[in-house]
């Protein structure tokens, strides 16, 4: 793999379309032989000054037991929805996924065609969009993968072995590797949580702020996201964000709120 670096701002976008999993990143349980739906918000924060960025909105779909789909509505202050991403788990790791964001053009994911795999990008102002072959790495991890990432090797994470990632940057067409480790066990608004970290391998991890994300210590849900967006602002950059999603928020939804989030008008926030 190659990393040009043309400055660490351009690293940090790539980054951060890694980090999307972002806001990698949130699961439930369900069971059952038919589909069966969760859905659940999330408040996102600029890290720094603490001003608000965007509401999120999931909608998860599960067949058996198991999660088939998910739909994720990004909202400005208003509730209007400005972006969109939907999930389809042809792989738990590296699922199919469309990343779009009606405020700059930008759209990004990993689409299968006639069995080939892609991961493709269009940038801010982009005539066109560039893609390529997926990246055939074992265990390469894209996106809301990162759940299923965390949830199989739970045992190993905490009970403290640091552990390579492969995580696909869709801006350059490639994969990135990271370091996984378990910070601390902690508790937040009375909840057992464990604190893993994500940060890259090699010298860029160095220069590079890690990513931290907080897990529910007995349902293994994501309850906060520290670290590089996958949406940018109106400067191109990766938005630095705390993304919190309170435990109680999830409930039962329905298809219908499924086909709702597909269908929703995206457009900027005014």
């Amino acid at each position: 793999m190659s990393l040009e670096l043309h400055g660490m701002r351009h690293v940090c976008k790539g980054i951060g379309a890694a980090a999307a999993w972002v806001a990698l990143v949130f699961a439930n349980t369900a069971s059952g032989s038919e589909s069966t739906y969760v859905a659940y918000g999330g408040t996102a924060s600029a890290l720094r000054s603490g001003k608000f960025l965007y509401n999120e909105r999931h909608v998860l779909q599960y067949r058996d037991g198991k999660i088939a789909a998910r739909v994720v509505l990004y909202t400005c202050r208003d509730g209007a929805a400005f972006a969109r991403k939907t999930v389809s788990y042809v792989d738990a790791l590296s699922p199919d996924f469309l990343l779009e964001d009606a405020s700059n053009g930008m759209r990004e994911g990993i689409r299968s065609v006639d069995n080939v795999r892609q991961v493709f990008f269009r940038g801010d102002g982009a005539a066109s969009e560039k893609s390529g072959a997926l990246p055939d790495v074992p265990g390469l991890v894209a996106d809301a993968g990162f759940d299923a990432f965390v949830r199989l090797h739970w045992d190993a994470l905490v009970n403290g072995n640091t552990l390579s990632m492969n995580f696909v940057v869709p801006s350059r067409l490639n994969d990135i590797g990271f370091k996984v480790q378990h910070v601390r066990s902690t508790v937040m608004d009375g909840v057992p949580v464990e604190e893993f970290r994500l940060k890259l391998s090699g010298i860029l991890g160095w220069f590079v702020s890690s990513i931290d994300v907080y897990y529910g210590a007995s349902d293994h849900t994501l309850i906060r996201y520290v670290g590089l967006s996958d949406l940018r602002d109106a400067g191109n950059d990766n938005f630095q964000a705390q993304i919190d999603f309170p435990p109680g928020d999830r409930a039962p939804s329905d298809a219908r709120a499924m086909a709702d989030a597909r269908q929703a008008h995206l457009a900027p926030c005014h």
